[in-house]
């Protein structure tokens, strides 16, 4: 296979870390466009020589993004492959020998390794991308097991971990001897990384919504008071409660040995205190449709749950759907879908839209492109009904201009590169350091880029953002500190 050099213009910082990670097991972290691919590109060319070389990714989309980036540096195209599950099994096993460079799902990678289609001893060099995944039963975990006494591992990723228990964790399944981090304020990627603007956009509940939500507290105050005389709480206050603690008192009392006599009456009270932070949730951060929805499910379980039966039930809840009834009546907009009408106004402005909830989604797109000269499509994960074929058409139209705004799910957060998209809108703050860097690392990858925060006062969502905040500064001290240069 012929290596086409010179295609390939490394940057100064790039040869810096190729210089350190080409003899040894490696994590390169680095901020979102700038060039991770690119030094993957010029190790697996040091390495091509000595056997292929395996890209492993954790959707399709980004596999086909992986075979497209190689074969612009690498000679005879045919020999770069894409090699998913929905290619038939015995055609898999003829295109592991016969290709040089193979990009694959850890999945599929994994069943035709156990069916022995090819050896790890034919490969020179593994890449890990989203290497932050490496935890638990993930695939990458099996994988690198399999490859480390064959094979150079090299994992990538643009946000590792925020504890240094994961990392380390991560560190030790990958066989981590070499740790490379360059931050976003690192002097060696200054002018590389383009300028993000944020905003954090602070909207009010409507009225309808801040009655809803203290009759959902009030629900839940009797439920809590009730589990704190039980001494399974240690307050009673329903501003301290959080779904986390909730779930792991309930998977506790669940997995005991010895079940006290109320143990069962317990377990439903959490389960009835976790629905209904979950409706609270859902009214106070996500579109009316989605609320309705977790309404009509709530009502649906209601046969067959004993938590959901008491819920709906009781007068509480015939007043919070009489009021959710009037508020629909009403035709008011959320004030979320309200923000993001009057930001994608331009339909010359290339605008991705993160969203938790897949009715959140579709909503937003319905409003788009009913109510502006703008037009949206969704992107949402094969679960909710996408194929991986029709994630890859989607992306190459939004590329394309074919429309201007695209709505996604969390399935975009991760390694995609839809370069040229100048504006990001979150219709919420995720918890999570490592989802809030992936999202921003969607946008201007060419151009300044604009990133709104929509955020509802006094709700979680203000909880959320600070929470996402303060692990992402604890990220980053943690990565400084862990690095080997």
């Amino acid at each position: 296979m012929e290596f086409l050099r010179e295609k390939l213009k490394l940057r100064l910082y790039q040869e810096q870390i190729l210089s350190k990670i080409h003899d040894k097991n490696s994590f390169v972290v680095l901020p979102t466009g700038t060039g991770k691919t690119i030094v993957g590109i010029a190790l697996s060319a040091m390495k091509i020589r000595g056997g292929k070389i395996l890209i492993v990714a954790p959707t399709k989309p980004l596999c086909v993004q992986h075979q497209k980036s190689f074969s612009e540096f690498f000679e005879p195209k045919n020999e770069i492959i894409c090699l998913t599950g929905a290619i038939l099994s015995p055609n898999r096993k003829e295109m592991w020998a016969s290709s040089k460079i193979i990009c694959a799902t850890p999945q599929t990678v994994e069943s035709d390794l156990r069916k022995g289609y090819f050896s790890p001893n034919d490969f020179e060099l593994i890449i890990i991308d989203e290497a932050h995944r490496a935890v638990g039963e993930y695939s990458y975990v099996w994988l690198a097991n399999q490859f480390q006494k064959t094979s150079q591992i090299l994992s990538m990723s643009a946000s590792p971990a925020s504890t240094s228990e994961r990392l380390k964790e991560i560190k030790n399944n990958l066989f981590v001897e070499h740790f490379e981090f360059r931050g976003e304020d690192d002097f060696s990627l200054k002018g590389y990384l383009k300028e993000k603007e944020t905003t954090r956009v602070l909207l009010e509940l409507l009225p309808e919504q801040k009655k809803m939500s203290l009759i959902l507290d009030e629900m839940l105050a009797s439920h809590i008071r009730l589990l704190f005389s039980k001494g399974v709480l240690s307050y009673r206050d329903v501003s301290k409660i959080r779904k986390g603690e909730l779930l792991k008192l309930q998977k506790k009392l669940f997995n005991a040995e010895e079940k006290e006599s109320d143990t069962f009456f317990i377990i439903s009270e959490i389960t009835l205190c976790i629905k209904l932070l979950y409706l609270k949730e859902v009214l106070e951060t996500q579109s009316f449709e989605s609320f309705n929805l977790a309404i009509k499910k709530i009502e649906t379980q209601s046969t067959t749950v004993k938590a959901s039966k008491r819920i709906v039930g009781s007068a509480d809840f015939k007043r919070l759907i009489k009021l959710n009834n009037n508020l629909i009546e009403s035709s008011k907009e959320h004030p979320k879908l309200e923000k993001i009408l009057d930001l994608v106004k331009d339909p010359k402005e290339k605008i991705i839209i993160f969203a938790q909830f897949r009715n959140s989604v579709n909503e937003v797109v319905d409003k788009i492109n009913k109510r502006t000269k703008s037009r949206a499509k969704a992107f949402v994960g094969q679960k909710s009904g996408l194929t991986q074929k029709k994630q890859i058409e989607i992306l190459d139209q939004f590329r394309n201009d074919e429309f201007n705004v695209l709505v996604a799910t969390s399935v975009s957060e991760e390694g995609l590169h839809i370069e040229n998209a100048d504006i990001g809108i979150f219709f919420e703050p995720v918890p999570s350091a490592l989802r809030t860097i992936q999202r921003r690392g969607r946008i201007g990858r060419i151009n300044i880029g604009k990133v709104y925060l929509l955020i509802m006062k006094d709700t979680i969502d203000e909880k959320y953002y600070w929470v996402s905040y303060h692990k992402e500064r604890k990220m980053y001290d943690l990565l400084k500190n862990e690095n080997n240069y």
